[in-house]
């Protein structure tokens, strides 16, 4: 059995505590490294470190959301972005999926736990694409 290389996943939240339980949850999955930013322009100054997930917010204090997640396709339509997020908006989280997102998770008691659970399907994947 081959051996699977290890995901750089990139977490962007402007709330330090919830970028650190972003963190903790994701903590229990093998394989993986995280990174978190509070600011979207600093996830967007390393992306030359190509990650295989992003996790964003979508309230940064720098960029909105959307345009974030247009970036990181535009650089690297191979990175997969997952949105983590208060809002509810139909017609943003329909752009989103436009622009090619894997997962909006609306932030909730379960959320986490969602999270987590998509995080270890996506790695999955990224193993298994070829």
């Amino acid at each position: 059995m081959e051996k699977t290389r290890q995901k750089k996943i990139f977490v962007v939240e402007d709330n330090k505590t919830e970028g650190m339980l972003l963190k903790l949850c994701l903590g229990s999955i093998r394989n993986i490294a995280i990174t978190n930013f509070t600011l979207g322009q600093d996830l967007l100054d390393n992306l030359n470190e190509n990650p295989d997930i992003v996790i964003a917010d979508m309230m940064l204090p720098d960029i909105s959301g959307e345009e974030l997640v247009n970036v990181i396709k535009e650089y690297n339509p191979g990175t997969e972005v997952i949105v983590v997020s208060a809002q509810k908006d139909i017609d943003l989280i329909a752009r989103l999926q436009e622009l090619g997102i894997y997962n909006y998770l609306v932030k909730s008691e379960t959320c986490m736990e969602t999270l987590q659970k998509s995080i270890e399907d996506l790695t999955f994947l990224i193993d298994h694409k070829r």
